[in-house]
């Protein structure tokens, strides 16, 4: 037997649904809103399978719940990605999975669209989450600026060497001249 939610109980399960879903925004590092439409459950199976492995959580939402918790968040902003069927991809470490994994899988996938994300509190546009999908990953932007913090100061020990290896000639050179002059002089 199915029992009648009353009117009351609907309102408080929405509210409470919307808290979640702002929640859930607030703790992401990165999400992008995406149109799932015309995705078979293999697809739709088969891509957050992908977004697991990324650490990325991908959840339907309903548009009217979404712009009740963005509203909260004073993510106005996003309420132009909230038409037609949604579908947010939250990062939950590297802020730019869900951007890298989605951009990837719409080659593959061309029904699915990507509308616009969240990048840290800023709203991005579909074009910047595709920009920001091409940037490499944070562990190669860090070995990239090691690497040119490190190059000045390996030169820079590359000539104290050869200067200290010439000091080292010189001072041999002198050495065996005194050596020649006491057993000639």
């Amino acid at each position: 037997m199915v029992q009648a939610t009353s009117g009351k109980g609907r309102r408080e399960e929405r509210v409470a649904r919307a808290a979640a879903l702002g929640q859930a925004l607030r703790a992401a590092q990165g999400a992008v809103l995406t149109d799932y439409r015309g995705l078979t459950v293999a697809d739709l199976t088969e891509l957050r399978r992908q977004l697991r492995q990324g650490q990325v959580e991908f959840r339907v939402v309903k548009n009217t719940l979404a712009r009740r918790a963005t509203q909260e968040l004073g993510l106005t902003g996003l309420h132009p990605f909230l038409e037609g069927p949604t579908a947010i991809a939250f990062a939950r470490g590297d802020p730019l999975a869900p951007s890298r994994i989605l951009s990837q899988a719409t080659r593959a996938l061309p029904q699915l669209k990507i509308k616009g994300g969240i990048l840290e509190g800023r709203i991005v546009s579909r074009e910047e989450v595709f920009a920001l999908a091409a940037l490499p990953s944070r562990a190669v932007l860090l070995a990239r600026l090691v690497g040119a913090l490190q190059a000045p100061l390996r030169r820079l020990c590359g000539v104290l060497q050869g200067n200290l290896r010439g000091f080292v000639v010189a001072v041999d050179q002198v050495r065996a001249q005194r050596e020649k002059q006491q057993q000639g002089g």
